[in-house]
């Protein structure tokens, strides 16, 4: 995994990669990410494997095109998404 790659998230969310790094505690490896959009940026961390599970690559051309779309829509489709997945009627 190389830095600077774009994402996106199962519920729809767009993310940039930072880099890997390892946990402290257990030395285990974690991606340290950045979510772009549509909810407010930020800087998170998750474990490497679980990271895989849940994000798909994409490219940065359409991040680019998601982000001109509606925000708002976007947020609520994110958050029905996931809903949906935790409920356990995800199609995904």
């Amino acid at each position: 995994m190389e830095p600077s790659r774009y994402y996106r998230h199962q519920d729809g969310g767009l993310y940039r990669s930072i880099c890997v790094a390892r946990h402290a505690d257990d030395g285990s490896e974690v991606v340290v990410y950045e979510h772009l959009w549509p909810f407010e940026p930020g800087v998170w961390v998750r474990n490497k494997e679980a990271f895989l599970q849940r994000f798909r690559e994409t490219s940065e051309a359409a991040c680019r095109e998601a982000m001109q779309q509606d925000q708002e829509q976007a947020r609520q489709a994110v958050q029905q998404a996931k809903a949906a997945r935790r409920s356990g009627t995800s199609q995904t």
